[in-house]
């Protein structure tokens, strides 16, 4: 894993001997596998996006969820750009997946589920010979107890993953709190058990522990939260009530039985196969079409700005951000968008989110940028609106002037 790409990334345009201490531990933390499933709700980028068929997207591809997601807007072709080779190798497993089953039964079991001992030899007899060796490297790598990374998907793989132990670890504290977890997805918004654990949750997120917890930066490395994202996340305010605002949002705004983000967070996992409460990737009313499209996303190791800058001109018809504009400093900022700028088509429009609600855009030392590219307020509400993991503070969508 080529770690200096990362290193670089997080120290945001600053010298080595600018880059602080926690800059560096992130780096060093990122290099694993962070996120088992992506946080950006795809169906709101989608909705945003307004894609016409047979669009090129470029995207950040994090655990590859969404990558996967876009094949329902029937594009050309889906770029899955990362830094982070353990997540792309989890991508290039799903796409392994969707060459080697043939039904969706063996899909769900392996990927939707993920819990199951008969994974083991799926993997062994079905996707390990169409990875690549990088990926099957990843998978096959062994622990200290000589197990395998590939057995996550015989004991709960969304329980694996920085975030995943993260978030079992806040189940810890919530039983040792008595919050009847469960009862935080029953949609009776006045049902008692619900209201006497939102009680009980609001009073663990502003206790002196959780105080303490959100001002240690190495703690929030476990949400994929780097020192500057901390810094815009937070804002004016107290980051444990910042963070108890969003998880607010995440379990009240939309149905908890269609919103599978809020299952992960309170589960860490999904409620069942089938079409409702899952990314559209693992439907299965999708399944046809992701094994049709599997071709056409391409997973890409590299510095976003420097994949773009590879392409020819005129290209590109959507670029998805995800919220790493959080770590990047202005200059760096600019010279992404100028690659945007070469490389997008007429139509091109970009998605991103915030940790806060302003755009990086809107700045003074961004001004000269909005000469070129203008934020849409409709699409960038709809995305917001649409957006069900609540995680972040801003959706934002742009296109040319």
């Amino acid at each position: 894993m080529n770690t200096h790409l990362i290193a670089d990334a997080v120290r945001n345009s600053r010298s080595r001997d600018e880059s602080t201490v926690w800059d560096k531990l992130f780096a060093f933390w990122f290099r694993r596998l962070v996120y088992t499933q992506i946080w950006e709700d795809p169906e709101a980028d989608l909705a945003a996006l307004q894609l016409p068929v047979g669009s090129t997207i470029v995207t950040i591809s994090s655990g590859g969820c969404n990558a996967l997601s876009y094949l329902t807007a029937r594009p050309a072709q889906v770029f899955a750009v990362d830094l982070n080779e353990a997540h792309l190798s989890l991508l290039k497993l799903k796409l392994a997946g969707l060459r080697a089953f043939a039904n969706y039964a063996d899909f769900w079991q392996f990927f939707g589920e993920g819990a199951d001992e008969a994974n083991a030899e799926l993997y062994r007899n079905k996707l390990r010979p169409l990875l690549d060796p990088e990926a099957r490297e990843f998978w096959d790598k062994r622990n200290l107890l000589a197990r395998p990374r590939h057995a996550y998907f015989t004991d709960g793989f969304y329980r694996h993953g920085v975030l995943g132990r993260f978030i079992g670890m806040a189940h810890i504290l919530a039983k040792l709190a008595r919050i009847d977890l469960a009862a935080l997805l029953d949609d009776n918004r006045e049902a008692p058990k619900r209201v006497e654990a939102l009680a009980r949750l609001d009073r663990l997120f502003h206790s002196a522990l959780a105080r303490f917890i959100t001002r240690t930066p190495a703690l929030l490395f476990s949400l994929g939260i780097p020192p500057q994202q901390r810094d815009l996340l937070g804002g004016n305010s107290p980051l444990n009530q910042v963070l108890h605002e969003r998880l607010l949002k995440l379990i009240n705004v939309h149905p908890n039985d269609t919103n599978y983000f809020a299952w992960q967070a309170l589960s860490r996992r999904y409620p069942g196969p089938g079409d409702t409460c899952l990314p559209p990737y693992l439907q299965a009313g999708q399944f046809a079409r992701m094994r049709g499209g599997a071709g056409l996303v391409i997973p890409v190791h590299a510095n976003l700005r420097v994949f773009l800058e590879s392409l020819p001109a005129n290209q590109i018809d959507a670029v998805v951000l995800l919220d790493s504009q959080d770590w990047m400093a202005p200059d760096e900022i600019r010279a992404l968008w100028n690659a945007i700028d070469r490389t997008g088509s007429e139509r091109v429009r970009v998605i991103f989110r915030t940790a806060g609600a302003d755009s990086p855009l809107e700045g003074d030392e961004l001004a000269s940028l909005r000469e070129v590219w203008r934020r849409d307020e409709a699409r960038s509400a709809i995305g917001f609106s649409r957006d069900r993991s609540g995680i972040y503070g801003g959706f934002h969508c742009y296109g040319r002037v």
